[in-house]
């Protein structure tokens, strides 16, 4: 390894830490300058003069080392790059010397290339001559099968447009035909609509006469029913009162006096019933929610409403009640009967149905309608207990459904329903 290579390999010296001892070599020398006498001794003097050459010397050495090898770096890179120089002049030379001993061979090949160019015009001549003739007799049979190709691709031609032109004018002789039916049919509509409206509203007339006399009907019939069932039970509470007055009164007194006797109301009779509201629309809103329970009056509320009679002069016989007119009760479960279909107030097509099936289980609803498939029922919606309901806005036309429990078991009391469009529907199922 040469000095070189040492060069190379020695890293550059960092001058911070000789730049630090210079400040503290020149530190001494001032604070000995400063300690010292005035004026200053040889001694004193010295030792400033040795610390700040000493200093000097260690701040300039890192900086005259680092340039010393920087020239010594130059050096070595211009060595490097003339000896590089030298390798590619050696080569050089080899390539010459290769290339003068080639040069007779060169000739040779050079004067042989020379008469092969000098025979080439007479051998390409000779070659365009032969090509020549091969295209013309090629041209003479491509043209004369090109010119048959074309006259058979025009007469076929010809007979597709002869054939097109048959059927364009079979197609304009169809449609001025249908054009002329067409005509026709619209000229017929407007006299086709006015039969349609006209029908359509004799149906709605008659239907809304036939639907607003049932609701006459039944508001009558309910009429007559809640009045009957008031006085019913205006008298049954009443008899209970007296009941329960005799009896407090028999406990309370054991041996009673005897009272005076009271003259018995002879011409009491029950409060008159109200009057029955007049019969209104048929209202379907009402449906969306359960009715409220009515409220049970207090005893006092009774007791004030209706006042017992007087005590008879014996309590073992008490003053006979009037008689309850005698109806028919019925189960609070038991199926209405079926009401006639009456108009919506809303124009929709609505079913109710009334149908005990036990808590859990669904009522489906199945046909042939708009949103109904008869092979899967439509669930209806819960409105209270033992009331289901379904409704749709697009029915136009009577439609036939079924009802099925649970879409499983079908309602086979009241087998198919019949719904007529915009009407309100009312039935009991029975499973």
């Amino acid at each position: 390894m040469n000095d070189l290579d040492l060069t190379r390999e020695a890293p550059r010296l960092d001058p911070i830490p000789f730049i630090v001892a210079d400040v503290i070599l020149v530190g001494f020398a001032a604070f000995i300058g400063w300690q010292a006498p005035a004026p200053l001794g040889v001694a004193p003097l010295a030792a400033i003069s040795g610390l700040v050459a000493l200093g000097a010397v260690a701040g300039l050495y890192p900086f005259v080392m680092n340039h010393a090898r920087r020239q010594e770096e130059a050096l070595r890179e211009r060595t490097e790059q003339i000896e590089a120089l030298a390798r590619i002049l050696t080569g050089t030379a080899e390539k010459i010397g290769i290339a003068v001993s080639n040069l007779p061979s060169i000739a040779e090949s050079s004067a042989h290339q020379l008469k092969l160019a000098e025979q080439l015009p007479a051998t390409i001549q000779a070659q365009i001559a032969t090509l020549q003739q091969q295209l013309s007799a090629t041209h003479a049979g491509e043209n004369a099968a090109l010119r048959h190709e074309l006259d058979t691709l025009r007469h076929a031609q010809t007979e597709k447009l002869a054939a097109a032109l048959a059927d364009l004018t079979r197609l304009e002789a169809l449609a001025a035909k249908h054009a002329a039916a067409l005509d026709g049919a619209i000229a017929h509509l407007p006299r086709l609509a006015e039969v349609f409206n006209q029908q359509t509203a004799d149906t709605l007339r008659h239907e809304t006469a036939a639907a607003i006399t049932a609701l006459q009907s039944a508001s009558r019939e309910a009429s007559a029913s809640l009045t009957t069932a008031a006085i019913e039970a205006r008298t049954t509470l009443r008899q209970s009162l007296d009941d329960a007055v005799s009896r407090i009164t028999t406990q309370a007194v054991p041996n009673p006096p005897l009272p005076t006797p009271a003259q018995p109301q002879k011409n009491a009779r029950p409060p008159e019933p109200e009057p029955a509201p007049a019969p209104e629309t048929f209202d379907d809103s009402a449906l969306d929610e359960p009715m409220p329970e009515p409220e049970a009056p207090s005893s006092s509320e009774s007791t004030a409403a209706l006042e017992p009679e007087p005590a008879p002069d014996s309590p073992s016989e008490p003053e006979n009640p009037p008689e309850p007119e005698a109806h028919s009760s019925t189960d609070d479960h038991s199926a209405p009967s079926p009401a006639e279909p009456a108009l919506s107030h809303d124009g929709f097509t609505r079913l109710v149905v009334t149908a005990y099936i036990g808590i859990g289980n669904k009522l489906f609803i199945r046909g042939d309608g708009p949103g109904l498939r008869r092979d899967k029922g439509v669930p209806l919606q819960f409105v209270s207990i033992g009331k289901w309901r379904w409704e749709n806005a697009e029915l136009l036309f009577p439609a036939k459904v079924r009802l099925y429990k649970n879409d499983q078991t079908e309602c086979t009391a009241l087998g198919e329903l019949t719904l007529e469009p915009g009407h309100h529907h009312e039935v009991a199922a029975q499973f």
